[in-house]
């Protein structure tokens, strides 16, 4: 991603970048809103402020029986209980002015539901890139497209999550803290897909039931974006760790120097698809893309 560019040519080249990665753009009017918000069983609820996750010992990678995982020692930190919400998000911007890439760029990625399929190796298929979209107008639409206030601030690039950290007094956390943080306080192997579904199958979090990307039984009451809080917290009392939007992290993925690691699967995570809905499971993302399911929380060195 280039950065820096003037108006309509950063437009371009993210574009041209974009659509050589395998998107197709799409006009805001012609974007079907897949996200519609069915009423949940009661209302959410969520502890404000952070939470300390102490010193201790996470097995980075444990996934289930037979995948340890491998020992890392994590220092003591804490972090913040839910995912920064749109209407944090809003306050740091109000401060200080500050313009995310998408808004300077002018377009980002939003998942679109199709209506048919070809092969599920063309994720084009699925993910547009939308004009106009951004973390104030989810899906690039008018005065009906608001972001929630109480759902997850999305359509963030790596440096927009990093710099409200800064204005917070805190920083990304990293894949070790963010892993120990999300496992609570687990003590031995545990099934993959127990993170995210109950011994009888009902999900304990924000992701996809049914067939993605056509069909979802919505069986959590939320066929997108949750607001936070509208599930269990954890032994730390975090929301959210599991489904919901993926989390940006300040760990790099490879050695490339553009992509950072994003943990903790989204709602578009399903069983025929990604599967993501577990703490050991990770992603590589590109820096300067936002998207309309990666969002972060930030860590911190010292209770507010």
């Amino acid at each position: 991603m280039r950065r820096g560019l003037p108006g309509a040519a950063a437009v371009v080249a993210m574009l041209a970048g974009l659509s050589a990665g395998g998107f197709t753009t799409a006009d805001p009017a012609g974007v079907e809103v897949a996200a519609i918000r069915a009423a949940p069983p009661g209302a959410c609820k969520t502890r404000e402020g952070r939470a300390f996750i102490p010193a201790g010992e996470v097995s980075l990678g444990e996934d289930g029986p037979g995948r340890p995982g491998r020992a890392v020692t994590v220092a003591g930190f804490w972090l913040d209980r839910h995912e920064v919400t749109n209407r944090q998000f809003a306050a740091f911007v109000d401060a200080t002015g500050y313009v995310t890439q998408g808004e300077r760029d002018g377009a980002s990625a939003v998942f679109v539901q199709p209506e048919h399929l070809s092969g599920m190796d063309d994720a084009g298929q699925w993910w547009k890139l939308v004009r106009k979209a951004n973390w104030r107008r989810p899906h690039g639409g008018g005065a009906d497209d608001l972001a929630h206030a109480d759902e997850p601030v999305v359509h963030v690039a790596y440096a927009d999550a990093a710099a409200y950290a800064r204005w917070a007094g805190g920083r990304l956390p990293t894949e070790a803290e963010w892993e120990r943080a999300a496992r609570g306080d687990q003590s031995g192997p545990r099934a993959p897909q127990a993170w995210a579904y109950d011994d009888d199958g009902k999900p304990t979090a924000n992701t996809w039931q049914g067939d993605f990307p056509l069909a979802q039984s919505n069986e959590d009451h939320f066929t997108g974006l949750a607001p936070v809080g509208c599930f269990s917290p954890n032994a730390f009392g975090l929301v959210d760790m599991i489904g919901n939007v993926w989390e940006w992290t300040a760990s790099a993925a490879g050695t490339s120097g553009v992509e950072r690691l994003i943990k903790g699967g989204s709602f578009l995570c399903a069983f025929n698809y990604c599967a993501n809905f577990r703490p050991a499971a990770w992603q590589a993302q590109e820096e300067g893309i936002g998207t309309s399911h990666v969002g972060f929380r930030v860590a911190y060195e010292k209770a507010a």
